[in-house]
């Protein structure tokens, strides 16, 4: 018997430095041969860690149900409880099995409900809180029990857990609009993990995600890269093959940013196709965003597929909601605005109205659809939404957003010189943040703008570039749209080609177009502004030159210039 223990002992020491160096089969092979000498609870929860890093699922969930019932006979409560949060994990990750992963995390609460603090009061909070940020999309209670948490962290002084207690304070803050608050609170976090202070590196891991995750939905692309290939250095050895996963499809949402949608394309579907065979409930984000690339490009048949795969079990449990707004966005962009709409606001009634950062996107779909639908009030009321989350968040994407669809709306409303000033700040908000797709857009937006005031020229130049930018990201549909817009632009009389904006006009200047537009002779505007008529004749004379007009009819179209750009008043 003693032999048995100290060979048990030996193999276990020899499994546990494994594990230190990563050598995840070294390790299992060492509790294998332990467990074959003595079935203990310690080497069964030992070898179900091996096989978790190892992606065996069936060693994985058969060694730890193993164990926990192991230590309930020992009357290990402990024990069985740290057990029955990874079980919990197992179910949420491997299989998509929420209510057995509700299950599993229940009866760890009630085997601690009667011990002294211990850190698993502590990591039983944490995964609650990741559940309600994951599944539930409520950050308020994330944060709270996140706060929970790292008080049970600072008292126990568990470092560790203190770490995964702030990452998850950060990422709830983040998604209810608290940025300043939240991203310091995740920076400290990861670097924690990546200066190797965490101890633990799955914490490391789900630090790393989390801030990930956050820069994804403030749309902090410069520092989402920044860490994407801090990870990836970190995991490129290839001992944690799903976190290389995860962090690729992160890396993937910034390609998709930044316009290179093949490379993004191609690192989704190797990421994608990792997951499913290893954590399928996990692979849903890979498996929509790809959707959206195959949207993008017009292969409506193939992002529905996508969508479709996407919303089936065990996908589901994390992309349900996703998949509600990949659908609403590709109902949009097939010419259906009234399926468009009723998917938006699905979604966003799935959203609860804090977790703010999850509602940006299908508002702006749901604005789009209702312009289409010529809802304008209900349009301006979303645009409001969107501008006040556009506000407490403040990074440069999301403002420009919220231009763009403001900008839309003007457009519907016929204000086009308000629609002209939101387009053009999305372009440069859009362009400084290097993401051709919405830049383009927004020069849609401002060629369509201009044409309304008779722009022609820098009109034209506006739906050029977005034509050229279409091109070159094979953007099929939103190119037949700009195709549209060109064929309106060029039908203008070739009179307006030149046409200036009222800008070019000096302040005297835009007064007197004023008074032209308000039919008064050109001694009623000397007598107005207490100067000479030969005065008004010099600055009537400018104006006509800068419309490029002359003749018995430049008077009229001076006129009409005016009542075009608002100078009527």
């Amino acid at each position: 018997m003693a032999v048995s223990s100290k060979s048990v002992e030996k193999l276990m020491s020899e499994g546990n430095q494994a594990m230190e160096r990563t050598d995840w089969a070294k390790a299992k092979g060492c509790f294998e041969k332990a467990l074959r000498i003595k079935e203990t609870p310690e080497v069964l929860e030992s070898l179900g860690l091996a096989s978790w890093w190892l992606d065996d699922a069936g060693t994985t969930f058969e060694s730890r149900e193993n164990a926990f019932q192991l230590y309930r006979g020992q009357g290990n409560a402990r024990g069985a409880a740290r057990v029955a949060i990874s079980i919990a994990y197992d179910y949420f990750s491997f299989r998509g099995e929420y209510a057995l992963s509700n299950g599993w995390s229940r009866r760890a609460h009630r085997l601690l409900e009667n011990l002294d603090i211990v850190p698993e009061h502590g990591w039983i909070k944490a995964w609650d809180g990741n559940v309600a940020i994951e599944v539930d999309h409520d950050p308020s209670k994330a944060f709270l029990l996140a706060k929970e948490a790292a008080d049970i962290a600072k008292t126990l002084q568990d470092f560790d857990l203190l770490m995964m207690s702030m990452a998850l304070q950060g990422i709830a803050l983040v998604f209810e609009g608290k940025v300043d608050l939240g991203m310091p609170m995740l920076d400290e976090a990861a670097t924690a993990a990546m200066s190797g202070e965490i101890s633990d590196l799955e914490t490391s891991i789900n630090v790393c995600c989390y801030l990930i995750t956050a820069c994804e939905y403030v749309r902090d692309y410069n520092r989402a890269v920044q860490w994407c290939f801090s990870v990836k250095k970190r995991t490129e050895n290839h001992t944690f093959p799903l976190m290389f996963s995860f962090c690729q499809i992160h890396y993937a949402g910034v390609l998709i940013w930044n316009g290179d949608w093949d490379e993004a394309e191609t690192v989704l579907k190797k990421a994608s196709n990792n997951l499913i065979d290893s954590r399928p409930a996990h692979a849903s984000e890979g498996l929509i965003k790809l959707a959206d690339i195959c949207r993008f490009r017009g292969d409506f048949k193939k992002a529905e597929a996508l969508l479709d795969k996407a919303a089936q079990k065990p996908f589901r449990m994390l992309g349900a909601n996703l998949v509600l707004l990949g659908r609403a966005a590709l109902a949009y962009d097939r010419g259906e605005p009234v399926t468009a709409a009723s998917l938006a606001e699905q979604y966003l009634q799935n959203t609860p109205e804090q977790c703010r950062l999850m509602q940006p996107k299908g508002l702006e779909i749901l604005i789009l659809a209702q312009l289409e639908l010529h809802k304008l009030e209900e349009a301006e009321q979303a645009s409001h939404r969107l501008g006040n989350i556009a506000e407490m968040v403040g990074t440069e994407p999301l403002l420009a957003l919220d231009l763009y669809t403001r900008g839309m709306v003007h457009l519907a409303k016929k204000e086009n010189k308000q629609a002209c000033t939101c387009f053009e700040r999305a372009v440069e908000l859009f362009d400084r943040n290097t993401n051709p797709f919405q830049t383009a857009r927004s020069r849609c937006g401002m060629a369509t703008a201009l044409y309304r005031l008779q722009r022609n020229q820098p009109a034209l130049r506006e739906i050029h570039a977005a034509i050229k930018a279409f091109k070159k990201l094979k953007a099929l549909p939103e190119q037949e749209r700009s195709n549209t817009i060109l064929k309106k632009i060029k039908s203008l009389p070739a009179e307006y080609a030149e046409s200036p904006s009222p800008e070019a006009f000096t302040g005297r200047e835009q007064e007197i177009l004023c008074e032209l537009a308000q039919g008064k002779s050109n001694a009623q505007i000397a007598s107005d502004h207490f100067i000479s008529i030969r005065t008004v004749e010099r600055h009537i004379s400018n104006i006509y030159g800068k419309l490029g007009i002359s003749g018995k009819s430049a008077r009229a179209k001076a006129t009409a210039f005016a009542h075009q750009n608002g100078l009527e008043e």
